[in-house]
């Protein structure tokens, strides 16, 4: 299996993990030393350790789409294009999220991320939108 088709497994399982609320198949999924955040300053977890609280809390329903997946072997780094919420929710957060790897697991998370409505196709639409910015109100 390439390098790509591991990182492209890693993710799935997490998603596999966080959509079952699988305590520990989530957190196998971060190396023991890795930084979870939300930058600036949203979320910040460093380990496996205080990851654990935040994946034990999914409630069923939860669920991490992710919709496009992309790896630089190079680097080792990868980024997911994503959705993560609840079923038959108004809203879910639809982001990026850059991940560095190491030894097979997750070693730097860091999420950037939206509030929006749940289905991601309407997420992504420029139908019926009240853009806060767009030529008409460009300096």
């Amino acid at each position: 299996m390439t390098i790509a088709a591991e990182f492209r497994s890693l993710v799935e399982t997490l998603a596999q993990a966080w959509s079952a609320q699988d305590t520990e198949l989530g957190t196998g999924c971060f190396a023991p030393d890795a930084i979870y955040m939300e930058p600036p300053d949203i979320q910040l977890y460093l380990g496996a350790e205080q990851l654990r609280p935040y994946v034990a809390a999914l409630t069923p329903g939860t669920f991490l789409h992710p919709h496009h997946i992309w790896f630089d072997e190079a680097e080792r780094v990868g980024a997911i294009e994503y959705s993560f919420g609840t079923e038959g929710a108004r809203q879910a957060d639809h982001g990026v999220a850059v991940l560095e790897v190491r030894d097979g697991k997750i070693a730097f998370w860091r999420e950037y991320q939206r509030k929006g409505p749940l289905s991601f196709q309407a997420f992504l639409s420029v139908n019926d939108k009240q853009w806060e910015w767009h030529i008409g109100n460009y300096p």
